[in-house]
C-alpha cells in the first residue's frame, strides 16, 4: 500500500507533511500544513507541489479551499498548488508576487478582509522584520500557531547535511531564529511586539516549516530564541 503523505497533528483538524528542500546547500524538511476549518473546506498553509498520492488524500478530507503563502519566500509550490485546486483561493504577501511571476495572490495576507473571510483564524505579522515579511496563523478552535521561519531546528531525523549545518549555526536541538534572518531585524521593538502576540495566544502548540512540531514548553523555546537575537519579550 502507499504510505500516506499527511500525518495528523490534531485529530479530524490539522494534518502536515514534509518534504525535502535544498537551501545554502543544506537539505532541510519543509512543512506543509493542512488545517480542516469549521465549514468543511481545507486550508493549506506553505503548499507543496500536490503529487497524486496527496491530491487524493486532500480530496478525501474536504475541498481545498484556502493556499496561504506565510512569506516571501515560501512561494515556489503554490503556482502548481493553485493549478490543481483552481478553485482554492491564494493568500499571501504582497512581495512574495514580486519575486514569482507565475505567482497569483488572490487576498493580501496584511489585508484585513483575510480576517472578515476566515473568522476563525487570526493573523499576527511578524512586524520589525520586513526582510522575511512573514505573517503567523492563530487557529483558534484547535489554539494552533501555524508559522514558517520565525524559528527553526534540527534534531536527529533531519539529513546530514543540515545536522552538520546546525550545528555550526547553533541550530542543533536549539530552537533559534534563522541564521539568515537574525540578521535582518531591522526593527527590534516592533518585532518585540510582534512576538508577545504570538505568545499571549493560548496556543497549545506552534507549528513551524523547518521543525518539529513543538508543543510542551514552546512559548520558552520561542520567546529565548528572540531574546537571543536582542529582541525583549
Amino acid at each position: 500500500m502507499t504510505e500516506p503523505a499527511l500525518t495528523p497533528i490534531v485529530p479530524d483538524r490539522i494534518w502536515a507533511m514534509e518534504r525535502p528542500v535544498w537551501f545554502s546547500g543544506v537539505r532541510l524538511r519543509a512543512r506543509t500544513t493542512v488545517v480542516r476549518l469549521d465549514d468543511g473546506g481545507l486550508l493549506l498553509h506553505s503548499p507543496a507541489p500536490p503529487t497524486d498520492a496527496l491530491t487524493a488524500e486532500l480530496r478525501a478530507l474536504g475541498p481545498v479551499r484556502w493556499l496561504v503563502i506565510p512569506n516571501q519566500f515560501h512561494h515556489l509550490g503554490t503556482p502548481p498548488a493553485a493549478a490543481g485546486f483552481p478553485d482554492a483561493r491564494v493568500i499571501g504577501p504582497a512581495s512574495a508576487a514580486a519575486k514569482n511571476p507565475a505567482l497569483r495572490i488572490d487576498v493580501d495576507i496584511a489585508d484585513g478582509a483575510f480576517g472578515a473571510q476566515l473568522p476563525e483564524v487570526e493573523a499576527l505579522p511578524l512586524a520589525g522584520v520586513p526582510f522575511l515579511d512573514e505573517t503567523v496563523l492563530y487557529h483558534r478552535p484547535t489554539r494552533t500557531l501555524l508559522g514558517a521561519d520565525v524559528v527553526l531546528t534540527a534534531d536527529a531525523d533531519d539529513h546530514w547535511t543540515w545536522r552538520w549545518g546546525a550545528r555550526v549555526t547553533g541550530c542543533y536541538q536549539r530552537v533559534r531564529v534563522p541564521p539568515d534572518v537574525k540578521k535582518k531585524v531591522a526593527d527590534k521593538a516592533a518585532a518585540a511586539r510582534a512576538v508577545r502576540a504570538m505568545l499571549d495566544r493560548p496556543a497549545q502548540r506552534l507549528i513551524v516549516a523547518h521543525a518539529a512540531v513543538m508543543t510542551d514548553g514552546w512559548r520558552d523555546h520561542f520567546a529565548h530564541a528572540w531574546r537571543l537575537v536582542g529582541v525583549d519579550v
